[in-house]
Parts: structure tokens; C-alpha cells; sequence
């Protein structure tokens, strides 16, 4: 028995040692940052996850470097670091752009590909202020637009918050990386427009409860439902109940039907049919259709609910 524990020991650890000894030097021994290139390193089961792997190790090695040089420049100027920096510092969804990287190794070790890739700070930074540039003409674009229509200047600009978001963190990255300052504040920039040019909204709906929905789905965009002599959105619906009786149930059929008009005239239309039954009778049925067009406005959203193509 000592004898075949010996053997199996003895097999292992010949396999550790062949597997050591087929890994390349370049893998044993990562290669060391300099001040133009950043190494990294990845494994993976074929070259293309080895390869986001190697990027990933490149990513983190980034963010620990753009971290350490803004909080040194903070205490070299002995100014706070901006809060909204630190935000996008911390912020889990912060991306990067590294598509712009060198294959320099590439080597099969046991069932696994390795890989060696190495990116230009130069070329990055270049890279990151030019993505900058062009986020940041598109948010100037939309902040000196002053059209007539409010509501399709508000979509669009609603629509450009997480591209703005992206350049605030690609200045963030730039400015640790080339140690200086790019001061950036495009997200806040499209919300305190947003707050200043709310489109007027008027509803017309006969029903409580899906007035209440929509209600609460304007709030969360940041709208509210006024008095307005010329709207610059009014969101109109009917709804029309069919009541048949089948195996002794009231079977009520609600057909809505809602249009979403600008100051351009209809943005979209939507019609939809809810149908529910009760033993209880038709006014048990009817309220159960009312729940499912609440249960609609909120898990769809509301301008999809009304026709509208949404992202």
C-alpha cells in the first residue's frame, strides 16, 4: 500500500514540475511596467480568453495606478479630491477602452493558452481624449440645442446620460494617467439641463388607477402633470369592456386604446386587449383588467406601453 502512495505522490508531483517547466520564462517571470508600455498577463482555454484575461489584469493595474497618482496630486495641492471623481473612481460600471493593445506572447500549456499583451500609455491616453472629444461635442451639441419641440430635445438628452457618464470616466482615467488635470462634469451638466427644460405634460384618461400608474411612472422620470394651455406632451387613452359569460364566469375583455402626441403632433399609438374572468361577476373582472393594465404600464414602462420604440 506505502508503495502505490508513493507512486501516486511521485506522479503528482512529476506532473507539477513538467507543467512548471512547459510555462515560458515571460510567463514565470512577469515582465515589469515601464513608463511607456503596461503588461499583462492571461490563461485561459483558447487565445481569445486568455487575451480578456491579460486586459483585465491590465485594467486593474490601471485603475491601482490612476488611483495612487490623483490621490498623490491631491495631496501635493493639498486640494480635496472632487467628490464626483471619486465616484467614478469607485464606480463598478466604470469601462475602459483597451482595444488598442499588442500580442507580444503566445504559448500552450497543458489544456491552456497563455498570453502576453502589452498597451501604449501614450497611444491609450491619445485614444481616451479622443472618445472624450466627441462625447463631449455631442453633450455641447445637445445643451446649446433650443428647439421648439421640449419633449424630443428631453428623450434625447435622457438618452445621452450614460454617454455622458462614459466620458466623465474616460477623463477621470486620462487625468490619472497622464498626471493632470481634466476636469469633467458632462453627466451633471445634461441633469441640471434636464431639470431646467422638464417638458409640460397633460393626461387625459378616465381611469383612476391607470392614471395612478402613469402618474407614478412620470415621477420616476422626473416629470409631473400640469396645467398647461399648450402641453408639450399629452398622453391620451381609452379603454372599452366587452362582457361575455362562459361555464357560469363573467369573462371581461378591455381594449385599450393610447396615443402619445408632441408639440409635432403624434409620437406614437398603442393599442392592447386584457381579458380576465370571475365567478364573482362583471365588475370583479373589469377591476381585474385595471390591475393588468397597471401590472403593463410598469413591468413594459410607460412610453413603450403607449407604441413608443424604446431602447
Amino acid at each position: 500500500m506505502r508503495f502505490f502512495l508513493f507512486l501516486a505522490l511521485s506522479l503528482l508531483l512529476t506532473a507539477c514540475q513538467s507543467m512548471k517547466e512547459s510555462a515560458p520564462d515571460w510567463w514565470t517571470s512577469p515582465q515589469a511596467d515601464s513608463e511607456q508600455w503596461i503588461y499583462g498577463a492571461g490563461e485561459g482555454y483558447n487565445l481569445s480568453q486568455a487575451t480578456q484575461q491579460a486586459l483585465a489584469n491590465i485594467a486593474g493595474k490601471l485603475k491601482t495606478e490612476i488611483s495612487a497618482s490623483l490621490s498623490r496630486r491631491t495631496q501635493e495641492t493639498n486640494v480635496a479630491m472632487d467628490d464626483y471623481v471619486d465616484r467614478q473612481l469607485k464606480s463598478s460600471v466604470a469601462t475602459v477602452s483597451l482595444s488598442h493593445y499588442e500580442t507580444l506572447k503566445t504559448a500552450v500549456s497543458g489544456n491552456n493558452t497563455l498570453t502576453l499583451i502589452r498597451v501604449d500609455r501614450a497611444a491609450l491616453a491619445k485614444e481616451w481624449s479622443r472618445q472624450y472629444d466627441s462625447i463631449s461635442g455631442d453633450v455641447r451639441g445637445l445643451l446649446s440645442d433650443k428647439q421648439d419641440n421640449p419633449f424630443q430635445w428631453w428623450l434625447k438628452a435622457k438618452a445621452l446620460i450614460p454617454v455622458a457618464r462614459t466620458g466623465d470616466q474616460l477623463a477621470v482615467f486620462w487625468s490619472g494617467l497622464m498626471n493632470q488635470t481634466k476636469n469633467s462634469h458632462l453627466e451633471d451638466e445634461i441633469n441640471f439641463a434636464i431639470a431646467k427644460r422638464k417638458p409640460s405634460v397633460q393626461l387625459i384618461g378616465s381611469q383612476t388607477t391607470i392614471n395612478q400608474a402613469i402618474q407614478s411612472s412620470l415621477l420616476d422620470e422626473g416629470l409631473r402633470i400640469g396645467r398647461c394651455r399648450t402641453c408639450d406632451i399629452t398622453i391620451k387613452y381609452s379603454t372599452h369592456f366587452n362582457t361575455d359569460t362562459l361555464f357560469g364566469q363573467s369573462v371581461v375583455n378591455m381594449i385599450f386604446a393610447g396615443t402619445l402626441t408632441d408639440r409635432d403632433g403624434e409620437v406614437s399609438s398603442a393599442r392592447w386587449n386584457l381579458r380576465a374572468s370571475s365567478a364573482s361577476g362583471a365588475s370583479v373582472g373589469k377591476k381585474a383588467t385595471l390591475i393588468m393594465a397597471v401590472q403593463k404600464v410598469k413591468s413594459e414602462g410607460l412610453w413603450k406601453a403607449f407604441g413608443m420604440e424604446t431602447n
